[in-house]
């Protein structure tokens, strides 16, 4: 019986066409498992259905090329001249996303050369990983933020209303300020709330103003921080 898990480390020709069809399936399985897990934590609405496709792509052409390089050192300065011929246009947004990128090429390297042991217990882990920290939200400053946005007529208190906003917020900053043509003023505030506030409440507050004709609370959950 062919023994898969110690493979000699040699040249392409002497890896047999069961033996890369296997690393292609089983870099397969560990590419879904990344893509999946990349799903699962993806927060935003910057969300883009080919980016998880192009991990999965780039996951498996990593173990290819890995196997057509093996030991030989032509084949690798070859392939890098390839790769240099390609100009990757899309930018990412966020850094999370390179780290993904990152983690799909670095099972798919571990595969193409042999290394299953590390693909198969270091997909999981990092995972588990990756989904503990975003449950979690670690160092994430915008768990209570949020970003008031105020529309009112002339007759509107602008002292009265800070004074709300500051009873109930820990913290709060005042963003801007718009005038339209019909006279309507537009207030904008960045607000970190205390843990407990009934956000209900301060909303119905904020309504009963005098001179209030529209308020909006937007989550800053899933904004970017820098």
């Amino acid at each position: 019986m062919f023994d898969f898990i110690n493979l000699p480390k040699n040249s392409l020709l002497e890896i047999s066409a069961a033996v890369i069809i296997v690393n292609m399936l089983f870099t397969f399985i560990i590419a879904l498992v990344v893509a999946w897990t990349y799903q699962k934590t993806h927060r935003g609405v910057s969300y883009s259905k080919s980016f998880p496709v192009a991990m999965i792509m780039m996951s498996v052409l990593a173990s290819v090329s890995m196997m057509i390089l093996g030991n030989n050192v032509v084949r690798a300065l070859g392939v890098l001249g390839i790769f240099s011929l390609i100009r990757f246009r899309t930018i990412l947004k966020d850094p999370k996303d390179m780290a993904y990128l990152f983690f799909a090429l670095a099972m798919g390297m571990a595969v193409g050369t042999n290394n299953y042991v590390i693909a198969a217990i270091g997909t999981p882990v990092i995972s588990l990983m990756l989904i503990f920290l975003e449950k979690y939200e670690f160092w994430s400053t915008a768990k209570n933020g949020f970003v008031l946005v105020l529309v009112t007529d002339k007759s509107y208190n602008f002292k009265i209303g800070e004074g709300i906003i500051s009873k109930q917020t820990a913290s709060y900053k005042f963003l801007q300020a718009k005038t339209q043509p019909e006279g309507e003023q537009e207030y904008y505030f960045s607000l970190l709330f205390k843990e407990g506030t009934d956000l209900g409440e301060f909303v119905q507050q904020m309504r009963t103003s005098q001179g209030m004709k529209a308020v909006e609370l937007i989550s800053g959950k899933d904004a970017a921080e820098y």
